[in-house]
């Protein structure tokens, strides 16, 4: 088979790695592609070997597979490539080997043809380097929600300027800090009372470290994926809170990319992602952002075209079922009675140390909220100023033997420390008890209802729940400046009947807005889907009709030549 160019420009317009080219610049990339026919089960390429060619999928399917792994990586099919990383890097080695799974057709491209086609396109080298990149990172970096049939195609952080930008604050309070340090040592020699402004400034020092290695971390933690089957975005604060918020992409409408100038400058801005349901994901400050819109325009169309495909399928079946079987509808499955689920505790994911001040949990399709760690701190301050009171004591009873509580109150050292011992205890499991009670105040979005659950820790358990059905609004309030400084604050929602639900001291409010109102969506797209498939079941039940009583409708019809003439009365009764 030999594809002609025409049919090579069609297909090259449709992969995003050739996003930005002009006419004749498809041309030439197009001129220059070999093509290559591999049967069912042929290496294409293999693990380890130097590579220097990039391979386009025109038709069949392959399966990436990785030496000491089990399982296959991924399955790529027709629109898909592999091998962009050996044309931008010399001497690169295969990280993996691609196996044809059926009689596979390859369009290659080889590493000079493409250094050949930069001086025609310079575009070109970003929109590989963007995919290379996402490989790149997507060989470190494991998601355990990812299915393993799904494929990721994109994967980056936010823009390393938003890194500089979160560290200059550390840096600059580091450079102050050592400043203070050598300007406090130098004249602490004729001022002795600024050598205690010294240590202060190391404090300072160690402090503007930790922050600095905590934003770093903090910007490293996020995280934009396109896969084959949605736009995720990955959001974690360590040890607190972690979001994840994603759209289908059979639900994508359309990509916009919004920059400012200093994004222009330096190609980056945010991804704003709209849906047929109404809802909006913003990615932002997305480095690339033309690149990457590409991309997910690229796959939103693929995506599409297999949604067609599957209820084109859907329909063919749904026929089949009533012509052949000759059913109005598909017969029932009698005597199998569905286990009941087993009905889970709203508080069963907050167990371990790791959850102990965790603000976000996410099992499966239910979402839970804490209220925020400042909170926890209001709750338990008195207990804990009495435990630190108590082991300050302790301290002097250790190192300041002279200076004794026995000797002050003139009482038995046995009895003060069976007191002192009852009073930690005390304080102890005061502590425990407010921290229990801050713990077990939670809400919770399914994706159905949202519910607000609060258990005491004798037991008491109180809840209010809405379904997502009757909810009218959703907004939002941070007041005060702990609530800004912080990042929390109260979610209000508003259902039917004039009720009006609070997720009160949230952290990240405006995250948590879009939790439900995305959850909300959802459910609409779902009944929406749900009345989609009746009435595509109710047509195929017309047509079923239609077609065994088809004959019976012929029959019943009198044929021209079965009329004869004297049955035929002219206009007012003259023959």
């Amino acid at each position: 088979m030999s594809i002609g160019t025409p049919e090579r420009v069609e297909f090259l317009n449709r992969i995003h790695l050739f996003n930005g080219l002009n006419e004749e610049q498809f041309q030439a990339v197009a001129d220059a592609l070999t093509e290559a026919t591999f049967p069912a089960g042929k290496e294409i390429v293999k693990q380890g070997t130097e590579g220097d060619s990039l391979f386009l999928i025109w038709s069949g399917k392959v399966v990436v597979t990785q030496s000491g792994k089990e399982k296959s990586l991924a399955t790529f099919v027709v629109g898909d490539y592999f091998g962009e990383e050996s044309i931008l890097v010399d001497h690169h080695r295969r990280t993996a080997t691609v196996t044809a799974a059926e009689e596979t057709i390859v369009l290659i491209l080889t590493r000079d043809q493409f250094r050949e086609l930069l001086k025609l396109a310079h575009g070109l080298k970003t929109n590989f380097t963007v995919t290379a990149n996402s490989h790149r990172l997507g060989r470190r970096i494991h998601f355990k929600w990812i299915q393993e049939d799904e494929v990721i195609y994109f994967l980056a952080r936010k823009h390393p300027i938003l890194l500089v930008r979160v560290l200059t604050g550390p840096v600059l309070l580091a450079v102050a800090a050592v400043i203070g340090m050598v300007a406090s040592w130098y004249y602490s020699l004729w001022f002795p009372a600024l050598a205690g402004l010294w240590y202060v400034c190391l404090f300072a020092v160690i402090g503007a470290a930790g922050w600095g290695v905590w934003n770093g971390i903090d910007w490293g933690n996020d995280y934009y994926i396109v896969t084959d089957r949605r736009v995720v975005w990955v959001e974690k604060v360590v040890g607190l809170y972690e979001s994840r918020q994603e759209a289908p992409l059979s639900a994508v409408q359309r990509v916009n990319v919004e920059t400012e100038l200093s994004g222009r400058v330096m190609d980056y801005g945010d991804l704003v992602i709209r849906t047929i349901v109404g809802s909006t994901l913003t990615l932002r400050n997305v480095d690339h952002p033309y690149q990457a819109a590409a991309l997910i325009d690229q796959h939103w169309k693929r995506s599409k075209e297999t949604t067609r495909k599957i209820e084109e399928k859907e329909m063919q079946s749904a026929l089949r079922a009533r012509l052949l079987d000759g059913q109005a509808k598909p017969a029932e499955i009698k005597g199998v009675v569905a286990k009941p689920k087993e009905k889970k505790s709203p508080y069963q994911d907050q167990q371990g140390l790791a959850n102990l001040f965790r603000l976000r949990f996410e099992h499966l399709t239910i979402v839970t909220y804490r209220k925020h760690v400042f909170v926890l701190f209001e709750q338990t301050l008195l207990p804990a100023l009495v435990i630190l009171i108590l082991l300050g004591i302790l301290g002097i009873e250790i190192f300041s033997p002279s200076a004794t509580f026995a000797s002050l109150f003139n009482a038995e050292p046995a009895i003060l420390s069976l007191l002192w011992a009852v009073l930690f205890i005390m304080a102890l499991l005061w502590w425990i008890y407010q921290y229990v009670d801050w713990s077990n105040d939670i809400f919770q979005v399914t994706p159905d209802q949202i519910m607000d659950i609060d258990k005491t820790p004798l037991g008491q358990v109180t809840s209010d729940i809405a379904s997502l059905d009757n909810i009218l609004s959703i907004e939002y309030q941070r007041i005060g400046i702990l609530e800004l400084l912080f990042n929390y604050g109260t979610v209000f929602i508003t259902v039917g009947g004039g009720k009006q639900m609070t997720f009160v001291n949230v952290y990240n409010p405006s995250a948590v807005q879009e939790d439900i109102e995305r959850r909300r969506l959802e459910k609409i797209n779902k009944k929406e889907q749900e009345t989609i498939k009746a009435e595509r079941e109710r047509v195929a039940d017309w047509f079923a009709a239609y077609y065994h009583n088809e004959q019976q409708f012929r029959n019943e019809d009198v044929a021209p030549d079965a009329i004869k003439p004297e049955d035929i009365q002219p206009e007012n009764g003259v023959k």
